[in-house]
This record gives C-alpha cells, structure tokens and sequence, in this order.
C-alpha cells in the first residue's frame, strides 16, 4: 500500500487549539507546481464561541428518517459546484465558504451553472473585510454573516478574478455593491457528524438538502494539514481504488476545505489486518462505533488547485469524521452549510460617499427615528462589514489620495420593521470613530437614500462634506416617508388551552414577501432590589478546572426558563449559569443574547483558591443560591464577588459584593439565546458597582411546554395555569418585522372559562413581591357582581376574597395575606390574582416571598 506525507506547518484558519499567528508558506512539494497556501489564522474570541454553540444543528426530520440513500452522491458533478481553484493567500475560508459553497447553493437554488465568472462569487470581497488588510485569516462563517446583511457581487461586478486587486482593495462603487444585494446567504447551521445519527443528516444534506429536493448541497469544515496530516490512495480491488485519501488530519486545525459528496463503500484498512470492517474494535477502547468503520468516507474538494490529490479533490474516511482532533479528526467532529436566497431586491439602501486615511479607525452605522426633530436613531443596524475593519490603509486599500474615498452601498431594508408605512420617519447614516491619538481624518463627503418601493427614487441628504467627530459618532439624516408593503400578523385572538391536553394553533400573516420566520419574544422585568449579599458556605463547589471550567448541580426544584423547566444547571467559573453539560465562552453582552443563560457578573475569570477564592451553594425546595468569589484570568488581585439566587417559580436575583475592582470589561443579564428575548442588566458593563447592589428579573409567566415553529405553529402541553400576554414575532423574506401580542390563557375546565383582553378594571397588586399583605386594588365603572379568587400554576384555587359579592361602581382595595382558605401559610412563589364580573374578568400576578 503507498502512502505519502505532506508536513505543513501552522497554517490558516480556524483552530480551536491555535492561537497565535504564524507565517504565510507555501506547502507544494512540487516547486514548480500551483501555489498550496497555508498560515495566518485569527485568534477566535469568546463572541466566536458563543457564535458556533449557538448555530441552529440540524437532524434528519422525522419524515425522512429510514429512507434509503444512494451508496454514493457527487455533487462536484452538478453544473452548480464551479470549477477547482487555486486560492490566493490565506483566503482557505472564504475559497471555502464563498468560492465552493455560496456559489453552489445559489447557483442551484436558482438553477443556473456555475461555469461562468457571472455566477460565481470572489473569495477576495468578504476575505478583503477580514484580513487585517494584509492577508490575515478568517472564517467562512465571517464571510457569510457578510454576504447575509449585505450581498456580495459577482465576480463580474468584482473586477473579473476571484482576488482581483489583492489581499487589501475594497470595492467603490454604489451599483456594484447594489447589484451584489441580491445575493444573500439566508441561514446557517451546523450538523454534528461525530456519530451514526449526525453523519445520516449530513448524507442526507449531501443527497437532497434535507428536503427532498431532486439535488442536494455541499458543506464546510475544517481540519489540520500539518506534521501528521497523512495521504494514501484507496487499495487496489476496492471502489474508487488508487484516488486519493486523506488518513489522518493534524491536531493543529489551520485549513478550511469543501465536502461534496459520499461514498459508502470506499475502504481503507487502518489496522493491517487485511480486511475492511465496520463491526470490530479496531481502537481498542471497548466499544465498536463509528471511529472503528473501515468502509465509507466523504469526499472533499480543496482549494489548492487541480494538482493536489485528484484533480483537486480527495477523500476521507467516516472514521475520521468521528475522531477528536488529537485522532486525526475533522475540528469539533462539525460541519456547517447553509441555504441561500433565490431572489432578493431591497427596498432601502444608503449610497455613501466617505473619506478616511485610515479605515481601521472606523464604522459605518444605519439607523432610524420615529421622533424627526431627534439628531440620532432609536435603532441602529449594523454590518459585519466596513466595521472598524482592513488595516490602517485608505478606504480603497491603496496609497493614493484617491483611495483615501470610497462609494459604498448599505442595505437598510431591515430599519422598516420600526415603521409604519407610509409614515415619516428619520433615516440615518452614521460614523462611529475609534481614534483616542485623533491621528485619523475623514468626512462624510454626502449620501443619498434610495428607496426602491415603487421604482427608484433618490433622496439626498441636506449634509454634505461633513466632518467626522474624531473619536465619536457622526451623524446625518433625511426624512422620508417609505410606501412599501409590511408584514403583519392577522390573526387576532389564541383559543384558550386546557391544561394536560395537547395544543396546537397556527398564526397568519400576510403582507411582506414570503416565506415568513416565526419566533416570540419574551422579557423579564428588571427591578432594583433591598437586600444583604448572600455570604453562603453551605456547600463549596469544585468545577472541573478554576480557568473555563464548570460544574453541573442538581436542583431541588423544577426551575421554569423562557418557557421549559430544569431539574439541573451548569455553573461557569466566568460568572454565568447555563444547561448543557459543558463550558461554554460568555464574556460579553453580545455572547449573553447569542447563549440561553444568565450572568451577574461574566467575563475572563479565574478562581485562586489559595487566595480564599471559590464558589458556593445553598439551597431547598423553593430556591437556589450561588457564590462566586473570584479574579481576573491571570490577575489574582483583580476582586469580584457576586451571588444568583434563583426561585422555584422563575425569579432570578443578582447580588454584588463590596470593594469589586472598578473598570473592567464584563456583562449582565438573562437571555433564551435565540437573539430576540434577552434583558441585559442596566448595570451590565457599568464602570463601577455600588456595594451591596442587587437586581432582580421577574419571570414573564411563558407558559412551561409551549413553543413556536418557524412556520408559525404555536403548540405544546401546558401544566400551568396561565393569563399572559405573548409577543410573536414574523420577519418577512426582506428582515423586515412586525410583532403582535396576543392573550394566552391556559386553565382548568372547573375556572373561569374566559378572561377578557378588554376589559377596564384596573386590576393590581401592591407590594409586588410581597412577604406578608399583598393589597389589591380595582375599579368598577357599574355595579357589578364581583368575583375576587387567588390561584397557583397548576390553577387551584387558594384563596377566595370576594365570592358573588354585589358591588357599586367604584375603587375598591382588599388584602390577601398569603394564606389559604384553612389560613395555612401559602408558599413562596408565583400565584394569579383573578377579578371576575359578569362583564369582565382580568387576573393579575402576585409573587410571595417569604
């Protein structure tokens, strides 16, 4: 059997293990063969963590499963997947994810070869954003979040070659960035191919997208070429014999390539044994899975040009997709793909003319007003491009006076989700510098906005040649009044649940361009709190490592989270509670909304415990308390203390301790992690805390079991009494949002039957928490006959106050003191105060702390 070896050092992209930079080589035996590039990598960040734990995973729908695939697909075959390439530079991502992959899915998905420079897309316009402006690396995944707020042009409008103009130009010119807009990444995921279930999902993907269609995809990953990165051939006897193989990847992941297809029935015979099996512990470790197969393998097209294995393209085996990296596996046993738009227009876009000499010292921000006489936006939208971005170069990348300017186009279509249409609103371009020395120098020269909603108009902006505030945020504005046609939720009322019984209920909408995205949004109220920190030293906690680790504690209660309950949760050393069984990167507010969790106090924290540095717990059936007393990564005199306390009903509680160091980074709050219901701490990231400070976010009452579809199906199994009202969301094919809230009303067949949305009571509770007198106040227009009862979540009555009871019109106050109709002390939590007549019913929500 031939075998050979390829020793490449520290390459590219993107490495769960590296770090450091290291020098751009090239790693072709053949000196006078094609360039094979390798090195520069971008150090990942924690927001980078959070990113690729929060990709959406996706798994063979239930439909599909056990339907019988071909043994073997290639998708490199189908006129969608462009010719094999060289890649110039460390630009392995984006040869990747924009050269292979985005020109495949949308090719495809609107049907039209990929042979021609006009339907394919340069890997140097979203490579050009990333790389530090002199040939630093980047991720695919960067290069997509690009493409999917912004466009990307062809190669055509690029300048005609895929790196046309080097590692440092950005392109000028408002048609060009324009016609680009209409080519969108749309969604991306990650599939988990470590195991027999994951690598089905990807065959799936390979085969028909998982979505029965008559062609499937292709798909990113990354692995290691270095010391022990290994080629041979498939044996002599067996399929697709003497085609290159690759064996075994390095552990230092640095290079990005493209899977384009299967085959189940390529061998290879890791143990010499002379045989090929699926079925026997080659490994050694005790148990047969798929790091034991000897039969299947993937194949893989590389960006190195047709001279590396076939023509450019190689295999590798399903073994290797399921090793840990230190095995010869595929980094994080993961791979990722995308879908993309078949078709895209904007409705709103900003034409910008600026000036700077030094484009790493800048942002390019939109935002809006509902309020015209305001000199800033109430939203903003931003761009993971021309974000403080390409080096200290001029805007062009060049060193010409000339290049000091560019003409740039911004898609800001999303901005009319917070307007009506047809109303005025303000619109705004903005320049956000970062320039403490005030070295930089640049000008908003003008602007136009151009609104595409019946033709084309263009609005220009009254500002012009104006200069950016050094090392602050420059706005100019328009107002405009935008005719465009808004999504809107149509359906106006849910029916009313029972509890235990299955729901299920779809929401309409029309208006906007289909399809339509559904999700809700769910806020947690934050109120400042009176309270002593919780000095507890009940039971310390050991994590699994006092820099990123964590430990897991059972709960001895059922804790209610945006929606689901949770016997156990995760404690991080870097100050957040989280419930998956791992450590996980949240620093930040941006890695707080992108992770379902919640943090007092989170960021790069390390615990000394010869410093008397630790955490706690204490607990019961109605809550849970937990202490942090910790540092700084690598700073043990950098002191923070801080303390969660979480209820048995939802509430959760942030406490400080006194004398915390003052001016560091860090972040604060609760999040579902789906990007729309987060409530950041209004302390989060505040210079400095008072001592003793503590904050307390009041659980919003989402009822346990029920959840939402993509498509708008809004179902589930309730248990718990519920009167509450849901913000849905929908997000048209365009971005643009509408939100609607409707009344949820989950209850017992033996409770109020209805509680009406409309009526005028004026129903409330004071104090709220309270611990001994909860006053409740209401007020009748007429004289009614009046029903006044107390309930908890399982909807049992507790407490009634006023049985028929025949009042006047009036304001009327009564008292529960936290007693059950025997008198007996009712426990901590939340109960539903409900007020019923025979025209009206309304309920409030009362929470009880003891």
């Amino acid at each position: 059997m031939k075998t050979f070896l390829l020793v490449i050092f520290s390459a590219f992209l993107f490495s769960f293990q590296v770090s450091s930079q290291s020098e751009l080589i090239n790693v072709n035996p053949d000196p006078n063969g094609e360039p094979w590039y390798a090195g520069q990598l971008r150090t990942l960040t924690a927001e980078d963590y959070a990113y690729l734990d929060a990709l959406p995973k996706l798994t063979v729908p239930e439909n599909q499963k056990g339907k019988d695939l071909p043994v073997s697909v290639d998708n490199s075959e189908q006129p969608y997947f462009r010719p094999i390439f060289s890649q110039e530079g460390g630009s392995c991502a984006q040869a990747s994810g924009i050269g292979y992959t985005f020109t495949y899915e949308i090719d495809w998905m609107r049907g039209i070869p990929a042979n021609t420079l006009f339907n394919q897309y340069p890997t140097h316009y979203t490579w050009n954003f990333l790389n530090g402006g002199y040939g630093g690396g980047s991720w695919y995944f960067d290069g997509w979040k690009i493409i999917e707020a912004n466009g990307c042009p062809n190669i055509v409008n690029w300048g005609g070659h895929y790196a046309y103009g080097g590692e440092s130009r950005w392109m000028s010119g408002y048609d060009e960035y324009n016609n680009g807009m209409e080519n969108r990444v749309f969604e991306i995921f990650s599939i988990n191919v470590g195991d027999p279930e994951g690598l089905e999902a990807f065959k799936h993907w390979i085969y028909d997208h998982l979505n029965e269609y008559e062609v499937g995809g292709i798909a990113c990953f990354a692995a290691g070429v270095s010391n022990t990165f290994t080629v041979g051939y498939l044996p002599a006897g067996t399929p697709e014999a003497g085609k290159a193989v690759v064996i075994h990847w390095d552990e230092q992941v640095n290079h990005a390539m493209t899977f384009v297809g299967y085959n189940d029935e390529i061998r290879y015979d890791f143990n010499n044994d002379g045989q090929y099996t699926n079925d026997i512990d080659i490994t050694g470790d005790g148990i047969v899975d798929m790091k034991d197969w000897e039969i299947g393998g993937v194949k893989l097209a590389n960006s190195w040009g047709t001279g590396f294995g076939n023509q450019g393209f190689a295999y590798t085996m399903y073994k290797n997709l399921a090793e840990a990296i230190d095995q010869g596996g595929i980094l994080s046993n993961t791979i990722h793909v995308i879908t993309t738009k078949d078709y895209y227009e904007p409705i709103l876009t900003l034409k910008a003319y600026l000036k700077h000499d030094s484009r790493e010292k800048v942002k390019v921000i939109a935002g809006i007003s509902s309020d015209l006489n305001s000199d800033k936006p109430e939203n903003f939208l931003t761009f993971p491009c021309f974000s403080y971005q390409g080096g200290d170069l001029y805007m062009q990348g060049g060193n010409s006076n000339s290049d000091k300017f560019i003409e740039i186009g911004l898609d800001i279509t999303p901005l009319l989700s917070y307007v009506n249409p047809g109303d005025e609103a303000k619109y705004f371009l903005g320049i956000v510098e970062k320039d403490q020395s005030g070295s930089g120098d640049g000008e908003i020269v003008n602007c136009s906005l151009m609104d595409y909603s019946n033709g084309v108009e263009e609005v220009i902006f009254d500002q012009q040649n104006v200069s950016i505030v050094n090392d602050d945020s420059t706005f100019i504005s328009v107002t405009k009044a935008v005719e465009f046609d808004k999504v809107e939720i149509t359906t106006e009322e849910l029916p009313i649940a029972l509890l235990g019984d299955p729901y299920s209920f779809q929401l309409e909408a029309e208006g906007g361009t289909q399809p339509y995205s559904w999700s809700i949004k769910i806020d947690y109220e934050e109120e400042d709190l009176q309270g002593t920190f919780p000095q507890i030293t009940d039971e310390q906690l050991y994590p699994n490592s006092n820099d990123d680790g964590y430990v897991v504690k059972e709960l001895d209660f059922s804790f209610p989270y945006y929606g689901q309950s949770y016997d156990q949760i995760t404690i991080l050393t870097d100050g957040s509670i989280i419930f998956e069984e791992e450590f996980k990167y949240i620093r930040t507010e941006e890695s707080i909304i992108s992770n379902k969790c919640f943090a007092a106090y989170c960021a790069d924290l390390m615990i000394y415990p010869e410093q008397g540095d630790g955490m706690w717990y204490s607990g019961d059936e109605n809550s849970a308390t937990f202490r942090w007393k910790t540092s700084k990564y690598n700073e043990p005199g950098i002191d923070v203390e801080m303390a969660i306390k979480i209820y048995s009903f939802g509430r959760i509680e942030f406490f400080y301790g006194n004398d915390i160091t003052e001016g560091l980074n860090w972040a604060s709050g609760v999040s579902n992690g789906d990007d729309n219901s987060y409530t950041i701490s209004q302390m989060s990231n505040a210079y400095s805390i008072p001592d003793d400070y503590a904050t307390g976010f009041e659980y919003p009452g989402f009822p346990i079991g029920m959840q939402i579809s993509d498509d708008g199906l809004f179902y589930g199994t309730t248990d718990v009494w519920t009167y509450i009202d849901i913000n849905f969301l929908v997000t048209d094919y365009s971005n643009i949002t509408s939100m609607k809230t409707l009344l949820f009303y989950a209850c017992l067949t033996d409770i109020e039957a209805h509680i009406s949305e409309n009526s005028n009571l004026n129903l409330s509770g004071s104090p709220n928490p309270f611990s001994d007198k909860a006053s409740i106040s209401f007020t009748l227009s007429d004289e009614e006959i009046v029903n006044l009862s107390v309930y908890n979540l399982n909807g049992q009555l507790v407490k009634t106050l006023l049985d028929q009871k025949n009042l006047a019109a009036g304001k009327y106050n009564f008292n529960w003191f936290g007693s059950d109709e025997d008198g007996n002390e009712a426990k901590s939590g939340l109960y539903y105060c409900v007020l019923s007549t025979t025209s009206y019913s309304e309920s409030v929500k009362l929470i009880l702390l003891k």
